[in-house]
């Protein structure tokens, strides 16, 4: 997967933690690259799922009509009496 090149100012002791995970795992040329795309996918989906559930309590604050309720008793929804 072809990407582009980014420069990007770390944390010394983050950088360091995952040189040591790349070399545990026996990772390649990449590693770094792969595992900071990894977390912005995450990162942007956990983004993306709070606007979508700031939008639907939106909604719900306004609330929807749903017309009059006709059926004042539960015995009314079946044939009960």
């Amino acid at each position: 997967m072809a990407g582009t090149t980014i420069t990007i100012n770390m944390d010394t002791e983050v950088l360091n933690k995952l040189r040591k995970l790349a070399i545990t795992k026996k990772q390649k040329k990449g590693f770094l690259g792969k595992v900071i795309s990894e977390a912005t996918k995450e990162y942007l989906k956990e983004r993306e799922q709070e606007e979508i559930a700031e939008r639907q309590l939106k909604k719900m604050k306004i609330g929807y009509h749903m017309g009059k309720i006709l059926i004042k008793h539960r015995d009314e929804l079946y044939d009960r009496k």
